[in-house]
């Protein structure tokens, strides 16, 4: 694993994963899962997009890629002024906001709440 890539798992299903961009102080951060329901992968946001041969929608808060296997909610963050406490905390509040994205396109996963109004920060 890189530097430049850090993953969690949560309690709310999706493995979220944190990737930085080259741009100072800017990252990714993103939850795959399969469509079938089988569970959340581990692959690179890039890698993902280069192995569906798909595009991925910037849709605010946060955006999705939708490939024929798998199904990716993502979002671009700052972290200029980050801490860690803010990152770990962020990262959580992202499981449970791509959990409810992908239930709500009939993506089942373990622990996902159908229905989340949380605001992402």
């Amino acid at each position: 694993m890189s530097k430049r890539r850090w993953m969690v798992d949560t309690d709310a299903g999706p493995i979220v994963q944190l990737e930085c961009l080259d741009a100072p102080g800017q990252a990714i951060v993103f939850a795959t899962t399969a469509r079938d329901g089988s569970g959340p992968l581990r692959a690179a946001f890039t890698t993902m997009l280069l192995l569906e041969d798909t595009i991925a929608n910037s849709m605010h808060p946060y955006g999705v890629f939708s490939g024929e296997a798998t199904i990716t909610i993502y979002r671009f963050v700052d972290l200029t002024d980050a801490t860690e406490d803010s990152i770990a905390s962020g990262l959580a509040e992202f499981a449970h906001v791509a959990a409810a994205a992908l239930a709500k396109r009939g993506i089942g996963l373990p622990g996902a709440l159908l229905e989340d109004e949380r605001e992402i920060a």
